[in-house]
This record gives structure tokens, C-alpha cells and sequence, in this order.
């Protein structure tokens, strides 16, 4: 029986097994800024000032990342470029869509592209795209809707891999990109769960730059149309599509009325009324993988590895890496080892195994601690928020890091999507910035020196064992802080795994 049963689900994992559909699309491509856009009107001015540089406003709070995209999309008349991993169907999620289906109710054309691991239910999907003035694609697609679990299993080498990217783009005038999914955990809006993140909003030069890495994966054959992927559409006018929507709408504002109005506090929206908008200058390179990385082949091009690798052997006297997903494997420690030697001063901030939202990496980068300490690395692990216990393997910390972020030599600012692990090296495809301002570089590297004894633990090596200093406290631990034993167990338990590749 059990022969037979084995025999019957590899022929239905062979039966779930596909390749890339292949259909005719319609090109499109961004489209220039125009003058009667009040974005425009707002910006230009500034832009022509600076001479080709870019203009940069830095986002860490969650409810100014939202706010912004909210006021950019409110103000679009020609386009809106969205491209994420991460769309949750939350409340933050549904605003953002709110705002982007007013937008094109008003003429404006919206492309709406999402990674299909995590990109929502087909209904939905299939309502936005509905609309005339909204397209909707989804990268390296699942085929088959229903049984998505069996075709990744049958077709892991595929589905696998996954557009981590993060953009948006408006009127062909302000961008934005960073670490940030689009879900009520990246905007500060989930009481239970809420990444630390970094965005920053670009004006000039580098909307054109991110507009065109937008293009690329749009008009790839990796980027398939939902109508093509959906078959059973439901049958609805745009209007109950809008009268239905703006019902949930209302709902949702009611229910979250407290955290609306602190939207209105922020200090964006503030120097935005009064025209105050602090802005760095400087020169920017937009940086992306190309589509192609998610094709099953062992050659790939990994632009964002090679553009990395570059800053990093150019580095001189000092690097700083944030990275919430932290697997530096043999070679990235004889990198950064190397670069003690050289004399310059390394330190990495990631998650600690109580703060950490996936076990799994923790485990791939636990083994790696010893031999960056050895080597005269400073590392730094994120505490969690007191009051919260993690769960086993589950995310649960409300502190939990999420920003990609590096300074070299406190003169070049990279952020970005990209994580210091083998899935953002070699799997997913990602997307960063690299800013170069020593006003900027050197503001984000002042303000987490000063943070890093309250938010994090500086680990030491004492008779070769790992310890934990609370430098604002002055407790040191012996073992990892605040977790517990389950998650201490499954982080043990995952490490003898064969899955660090993966991670």
C-alpha cells in the first residue's frame, strides 16, 4: 500500500510540474514627467537647482513610509509603477490600493507589479486588473491557482526563485524604494509585529534610473498578466467594484482612527505643509539584478553581488552593515576578515535569535558568530521590545530588523532589498541605491552609533565562549537573550540541515 500511495504522489507532483507560460504581451514603459503634475510642479524646481544630482528624504518610520505613498498616489495624473514582494491584504495593504484605484478612476494608468509567492488571493487580483486603466502582472508565476503547495514542490527549481524588489515609481518625478513589503507590519500599523525598516524617497535623476529597472522586469517574460494566469474572472462592473471598496474603506478608517491621526503628526506631513522638506544631494546609482536571475541556470548575472563587491574592496577605514537576514557563509567572513586586516573598522547589526522573525536564518548564521569575532569584527544583535515572547519558530517580536542598509567609509549610503545571505546572492532577484552623500552617510552612521547600546547586544568572545553585553544596562548573558527554550532548540535543530543555500 505504501509502494503504491508513494508511486500516486509522484505522479501527481509530475502532474503539477510546469515551466514559465508563454504568451503574447503588449509592451509598455514609464512614462516622462508631466508639467501639469502637481508633483512636478512641486519638485522640479528643486531638481533644476542641483545640477544633476539626485534628491534624497530619508524614511525609517513606519507611518511616514505610508503617508508618503499615500500623498504621492493622491497626486498622480499620467502614472503609478508599484513593484513589490510582500502585498498583504491588511489594512495598510487595502489603503494603498484605495488610493491606486481612485488614481485610475481619475485616468491615471497604474502597473501593479507582484511577486507570486506572496501576492494575495486571485479574486482581488482579478477585480484590480478589471479595471481599464490598471494592469496587473505577477512574476515567475505560479500556473496552476489551486494547487500551488504541489507545484512548488514540483517545480522548486522555478518557483524558487523570487523578484525581491521593492519600488515605486509616480508621474515620472518621485520614487521610492528600500526594505519595505507593503503590509501593516512595515508601516507601524500591526500592534503584535513590526519591522524596523528604511526607505528613502528619490527625486531627479534616480526616478529615471528606478523607472527604467521597473520597465525591465515589466516587459520580461518573467512578468505574466493576471489575465492570462486567472481563467475563472468574476463578472463585475467597475462601479460596484468601487462602491463595494469604498465600503470597506469606511470600515477600516473607523477602526483605525487612532493611527490615522497620528499619520497627520508625522514629521513629513508637517514639513510638506510648510514646505520644509529636508532633502540630501547627491549622486545616485540605481542598482538591480536583471529579471534573468530567476531562470533555472547556473550562470546567472548577479549585478547586485557585483556592484556590493565593488564598494566593498574600495572601502578604506570603515563599513557598517545592517542586514536582518545575516548568512555571511566561509567566504563572506575571510572577506570581512580581511578587511580588519587592511585596518578597516567592520561592524554588522542583524537580529538576534529572540528578535529574529525566521529561525531558520538564525541557525545558518549562528555558526558564522565565533570566527567574525576572532576576526575583530563588531558584531551587534537587535534586542526584543520587553513584554513580548517570541514564539518557537514563529515571528512574534515586535522589534524584529527588516532595513538593508550599508555605509562605506561613512561617504556612500546603499539601501536596498538586499540582504548578506545566499537566497539574495544567488536566488532572488533585488534592487538598492547608492547614495553618494557624506552628509547622508554620515547622519545614518551617527544615528545607530547612538542607537546601538539601547537597541542592541555587543557580542564578545570570553575563553572562546559567546557572550551578550547590554551596554545600557551593563547585564552580560551567556546564552541567547530573551529567547526561549523551543526557539533556542528549533535555531540548534535547523542548523544541521542541509538548507543553508536556501536561506
Amino acid at each position: 500500500m505504501a509502494k503504491h500511495l508513494l508511486m500516486l504522489f509522484c505522479l501527481l507532483l509530475a502532474g503539477c510540474a510546469t515551466s514559465l507560460p508563454q504568451v503574447a504581451q503588449t509592451p509598455s514603459h514609464s512614462r516622462p514627467a508631466p508639467e501639469h503634475s502637481p508633483l512636478y510642479q512641486a519638485f522640479a524646481p528643486l531638481v533644476s537647482e542641483q545640477a544633476g544630482l539626485s534628491g534624497v528624504y530619508p524614511i525609517s518610520d513606519g507611518r511616514e513610509a505610508l503617508i508618503i505613498r499615500l500623498l504621492a498616489a493622491s497626486q498622480a495624473v499620467s502614472s503609478i509603477d508599484l513593484q513589490t514582494y510582500i502585498y498583504r491584504g491588511d489594512d495598510t495593504g487595502r489603503a494603498l490600493l484605495w488610493s491606486l484605484w481612485q488614481a485610475a478612476e481619475r485616468g491615471v494608468r497604474v502597473r501593479l507589479l507582484l511577486d507570486d509567492m506572496q501576492s494575495g488571493k486571485d479574486d482581488a487580483l482579478s477585480r484590480l486588473n478589471q479595471h481599464p486603466n490598471i494592469q496587473v502582472r505577477l512574476f515567475n508565476p505560479f500556473t496552476n491557482r489551486r494547487w500551488r503547495s504541489l507545484e512548488m514542490l514540483a517545480s522548486f527549481d522555478r518557483t524558487n526563485r523570487r523578484m525581491h524588489n521593492k519600488s515605486m515609481v509616480v508621474d515620472g518625478t518621485l520614487a521610492i524604494t528600500g526594505g519595505r513589503n507593503i503590509g501593516d507590519e512595515y508601516f507601524a500599523a500591526n500592534q503584535q509585529v513590526s519591522f524596523g525598516d528604511f526607505d528613502v524617497m528619490l527625486l531627479g535623476p534616480a526616478v529615471t534610473e528606478t523607472a527604467s529597472q521597473f520597465d525591465l522586469y515589466w516587459n520580461s517574460g518573467f512578468a505574466i498578466g493576471v489575465e492570462h494566469l486567472i481563467l475563472e474572472q468574476e463578472a463585475i462592473s467597475t462601479d460596484q467594484i468601487t462602491r463595494e471598496f469604498a465600503e470597506v474603506i469606511e470600515r477600516d478608517q473607523a477602526r483605525q482612527q487612532a493611527y490615522i491621526d497620528s499619520l497627520r503628526d508625522t514629521p513629513l506631513v508637517r514639513h510638506l505643509t510648510e514646505k520644509t522638506l529636508p532633502l540630501y544631494w547627491g549622486e545616485i546609482h540605481v542598482v538591480a539584478d536583471a529579471p534573468e536571475k530567476a531562470a533555472v541556470q547556473e550562470q546567472t548575472p548577479t549585478l547586485m553581488v557585483d556592484a556590493l563587491t565593488r564598494y566593498f574592496e574600495a572601502t578604506k577605514h570603515d563599513l557598517l552593515l545592517v542586514s536582518p537576514y545575516f548568512v555571511p557563509g566561509e567566504d563572506g567572513v575571510k572577506a570581512l576578515a580581511q578587511l580588519v586586516k587592511q585596518g578597516v573598522r567592520v561592524r554588522v547589526l542583524t537580529n538576534s535569535l529572540a528578535a529574529t522573525d525566521v529561525v531558520a536564518v538564525h541557525s545558518g548564521y549562528k555558526g558564522y558568530r565565533q570566527g567574525m569575532l576572532e576576526a575583530g569584527v563588531d558584531l551587534w544583535e537587535t534586542k526584543r521590545l520587553p513584554g513580548l515572547e517570541p514564539g518557537a519558530w514563529n515571528a512574534s517580536s515586535q522589534a524584529s530588523l527588516h532595513a538593508k542598509t550599508m555605509v562605506f567609509d561613512g561617504e556612500v549610503l546603499f539601501v536596498g532589498s538586499f540582504n548578506l545571505d545566499p537566497r539574495s546572492a544567488q536566488i532572488n532577484t533585488e534592487m538598492g541605491v547608492f547614495i553618494h552623500s557624506n552628509e547622508l552617510a554620515g547622519a545614518v552612521n551617527d544615528g545607530l552609533n547612538e542607537a546601538l547600546s539601547q537597541v542592541a547586544y555587543k557580542l564578545s568572545l570570553e575563553q572562546g565562549e559567546l557572550r551578550w553585553h547590554d551596554l545600557a544596562t551593563g547585564v552580560t548573558q551567556e546564552s541567547e537573550p530573551d529567547a526561549g527554550f523551543w526557539r533556542r532548540f528549533g535555531a540548534w535543530f535547523l542548523q544541521w540541515l542541509p538548507i543553508e543555500d536556501q536561506l
